[in-house]
C-alpha cells in the first residue's frame, strides 16, 4: 500500500464529517508551517549573503583605509551643497 492509499483509507475510516473537517484543518495548518519554514530559510540565506557582504566590506576597509586627515563632515557638506544647493 502506498502512502497516498494509506492516507485515503485513513480518511475513509473517519466516523463523521466533523472528523474529516478537523483532519482537513490540520493539513492546512501543517502546510502553513511548512511554507513559513521555507520562507524563514530564504530569509536566513538572504541575511547570510548580507553578512558576507558586510564582512567583505570590513576586510576592504582594513586593507584600504581612509587617509588620517579625511574629513567626513566636509565631504558630506560639499555633497549636500552640490545636490541641494540650488534649493536654498
Amino acid at each position: 500500500m502506498t502512502l497516498r492509499q494509506e492516507a485515503y483509507s485513513m480518511i475513509d475510516s473517519l466516523p463523521d464529517d466533523d472528523s474529516i473537517q478537523f483532519f482537513i484543518d490540520m493539513i492546512k495548518q501543517f502546510n502553513l508551517v511548512v511554507k513559513n519554514k521555507s520562507k524563514l530559510s530564504e530569509k536566513s540565506d538572504e541575511a547570510s549573503e548580507k553578512r558576507q557582504a558586510f564582512l567583505r566590506m570590513e576586510e576592504m576597509k582594513k586593507t584600504h583605509p581612509f587617509p588620517k586627515n579625511y574629513d567626513y563632515e566636509k565631504v558630506r557638506e560639499e555633497a549636500m551643497a552640490e545636490k541641494y544647493g540650488r534649493f536654498n
